[in-house]
């Protein structure tokens, strides 16, 4: 069977042309945060409960499954390239990939009861799930692998319910918590886990991971997108698939224009908001924020303090209202539109002023 065989099941955060973390064969890098979990295997000492903590998508929940595949008696195989890998033709592969493995049970928004799409949080009915599956699972001698992916995700009382489970572990059981923003966790959750830090791959690894999907990049294509990805092949993967690089192109050219083109940044909006390009629009939004991160960081760099932190507080707005919106599902068009107007105020504005007397820091 091939890897192009195995669609998986469907997630929430799952997108066209980007491998799913249970149907990737290959675990690139992170040697040693795996290392550490396959030593604690060897050891017979393994904490019931680890906390898989980095920035998104540079592979955490790939290691989950990647070692939930270790316990479950999959066979490795070599691959130079890769830290662990896989033949799609192993059984425990193959469950794991549709879902199906009895010991294994991945935790993440479930869908909404009406409509299509998913719910915006992990609820307490799906770490309930949690209870029944440890309970139909307790006459098996097996590890039994929870994956909750992202922890992140839980609602309060969901993280109250999962606390119950991680305080009395049932036996033979390994929870595998993916996070990305330690903040987000309750720090009793983090007090009972073993923390296994991830941290964005070496340019190389990404690279090896874009060649590892069937990616046919040139060596100027792969530099392009490995400089935009910073780390993650998550993000790699998705500039290749849904043109991120021409956006950030693109955007970087009307942002560093001397005037807002507000027709130009409607036509780019308007292409992105299309049915279907919705992979696009979130690289767009992305790349909007970085634009306005590297702008505070430009400034700080050059001791202008004071630019520097109001182009950091309109990085924070911009951010949350954002989030807002994804979550109320509000105008896609008028919130982008919006952003790049408040972008271009604030560097008049502090243009303005740095040109009248530029030792002055901008305040407001």
């Amino acid at each position: 069977m091939s890897l192009q065989a195995l669609d998986g099941y469907a997630t929430h955060d799952q997108l066209d042309g980007v491998p799913q973390p249970f149907v990737t064969s290959r675990l690139i890098g992170h040697g040693e945060a795996f290392g550490a979990m396959r030593e604690a295997r060897a050891s017979g000492r393994l904490h019931h409960a680890w906390l898989l903590q980095g920035p998104v998508g540079i592979g955490k929940a790939t290691t989950a499954f990647a070692f939930a595949r270790l316990l479950a008696g999959a066979a490795e195989h070599e691959d130079n390239a890769a830290t662990i890998a896989f033949s799609a033709d192993d059984p425990v592969f193959r469950q794991i990939a549709i879902g199906s493995l009895p010991g294994l049970i991945h935790i993440t928004r479930p869908v909404v009861e009406r409509g299509s799409g998913f719910r915006t949080q992990i609820t307490v009915e799906e770490v309930r799930r949690l209870g029944r599956f440890f309970h139909a699972t307790a006459s098996s001698g097996n590890w039994r692998i929870a994956i909750v992916d992202p922890a992140d995700d839980l609602n309060r009382s969901a993280a109250n319910a999962l606390l119950k489970l991680l305080e009395e572990p049932p036996a033979r059981s390994l929870f595998l918590l993916v996070n990305h923003t330690p903040g987000r966790l309750l720090p009793t959750i983090r007090s009972r886990c073993r923390v296994a830090r991830f941290e964005p791959l070496r340019d190389d690894e990404v690279v090896a991971a874009l060649r590892g999907t069937g990616q046919a990049l040139d060596d100027g294509e792969a530099a392009s997108l490995v400089k935009a990805a910073e780390g993650s092949v998550r993000q790699a993967l998705m500039l290749a698939t849904h043109g991120g690089v021409e956006i950030e192109q693109a955007l970087a050219t009307m942002l560093g224009a001397a005037q807002i083109d507000l027709n130009g940044f409607h036509s780019l909006v308007d292409s992105l908001t299309l049915k279907g390009r919705e992979a696009s629009f979130e690289l767009f939004l992305s790349a909007l924020l970085g634009a306005i991160a590297r702008l505070s960081e430009h400034h700080v760099a050059a001791g202008a303090l004071g630019p520097g932190a109001a182009f950091a507080e309109l990085w924070q707005a911009e951010s949350r209202r954002i989030g807002e919106a994804a979550a109320f599902n509000l105008d896609r068009k008028q919130m982008a539109l919006t952003t790049v107007s408040r972008l271009f105020a604030l560097k008049v504005s502090i243009e303005r002023r740095q040109a009248r007397n530029e030792a002055v820091d901008f305040e407001d």
